[in-house]
């Protein structure tokens, strides 16, 4: 009954209930008004610390150091690879006591048909015309051009010179050439009656007059196909040797026996 009391007085605008009202509210104003001022500087700094001009270069600034900690990866990365190279090219057991030139890549003109590199070596190393050249895997390549401090090198994905070669564990010998695409050579003249099968390592066969010497790693094997009426097999080869992203490869300092 008094709270209904006082809402009515209040209702009707009592003298006593206001006195009392605007009694309350002026004790509690200084009491509002203190907790506005510690509140107001925490708000302050709220704002002005997650705006969108802080929220924008707080994200530029983390773009930044994202960007370089990406550089560092793909330069380490490179230097890994570079490594690798090198150490590929050291003790590689298919060149046997055959003399030969590391050397770097100055060049590439590596496109869609794998066509050339540049070497930063030349004649003054030894190096002549028709020399093979070849990185810790295989075959990639001869010598085209050559001059003191530089030469270069034809690619043998370019399809612009042939390679005899042999299937090791058999004794058939065939032709590869490049086909321009990237990692693939096409092998001809085999002799069908041998005995022959995708997977089959082959080489260089090192056949009189070759270029080449024996035993050179050249690919894998990836498909064969038969013509029984001209007693003649064709295969695929894929490379073991990548001609993408050289950095260093080794020239052979071989001639042929005449």
């Amino acid at each position: 009954m008094t709270a209904v009391a006082l809402l009515t007085l209040d209702g009707r605008g009592s003298g006593p209930v206001q006195s009392a009202r605007s009694a309350v509210m002026s004790v509690l104003s200084p009491i509002g008004n203190a907790v506005s001022a510690v509140l107001d500087p925490v708000a302050d700094a709220w704002n002005g610390a997650f705006s969108n001009n802080d929220f924008q270069k707080r994200n530029e600034d983390l773009q930044l150091e994202n960007d370089r900690l990406q550089g560092e990866v793909i330069s380490n990365s490179i230097a890994k690879a570079q490594l690798q190279q090198l150490l590929e090219l050291v003790g590689i057991p298919f060149v046997g006591d055959t003399p030969r030139v590391h050397a770097r890549v100055s060049y590439s003109g590596v496109g869609n048909f794998g066509e050339t590199i540049e070497l930063d070596k030349g004649s003054s190393s030894g190096i002549e015309r028709n020399m093979p050249v070849i990185t810790g895997k295989g075959l990639i390549g001869k010598v085209v051009e050559v001059s003191d401090n530089r030469c270069v090198i034809s690619l043998i994905t370019s399809g612009n010179f042939k390679i005899g070669f042999s299937v090791v564990g058999t004794p058939a010998v065939g032709i590869a050439q490049g086909t321009g695409s990237d990692g693939v050579l096409r092998g001809a003249n085999l002799d069908a009656r041998q005995a022959v099968s995708v997977g089959q390592i082959v080489v260089t066969s090192g056949l009189s007059g070759s270029p080449y010497p024996p035993n050179i790693p050249i690919g894998t094997i990836i498909a064969l196909r038969t013509d029984p009426a001209a007693l003649e097999s064709t295969v695929d080869i894929r490379m073991l040797a990548s001609t993408s992203d050289l950095t260093y490869v080794d020239v052979l300092l071989w001639k042929p026996v005449s």
